[in-house]
């Protein structure tokens, strides 16, 4: 990309999953979508990511979120716990 493309350019937000095992595949999200708890949940993180995590590295994982609203939301708290098998931190020390 040309300094002048960059005036220009819109946006873009891509999804992937990064290990020492491997990478998923680049998902990239509809232009102009607002990433709620709802859609990242729904959309991104059941219908996308831990599929592509699994195919990568099977079902022995950690899974790590950053600190986006999204993330934080308690429906996807409770959608991880269940379909990624993640444990909440307070149980790490036990």
């Amino acid at each position: 990309m040309h300094s002048n493309d960059y005036a220009t350019a819109q946006s873009m937000m891509v999804s992937v999953t990064v290990s020492s095992l491997g990478a998923t595949q680049l998902h990239f999200l509809e232009p102009g979508v607002k990433v709620n708890g709802d859609y990242y949940r729904n959309i991104v993180l059941l219908n996308m990511l831990l599929l592509d995590i699994r195919s990568v590295l099977g079902d022995y994982y950690v899974f790590q979120q950053d600190g986006a609203p999204a993330h934080r939301a308690r429906d996807t708290h409770h959608a991880a716990e269940r379909d990624a098998r993640v444990y909440p931190s307070r149980n790490l020390a036990t």
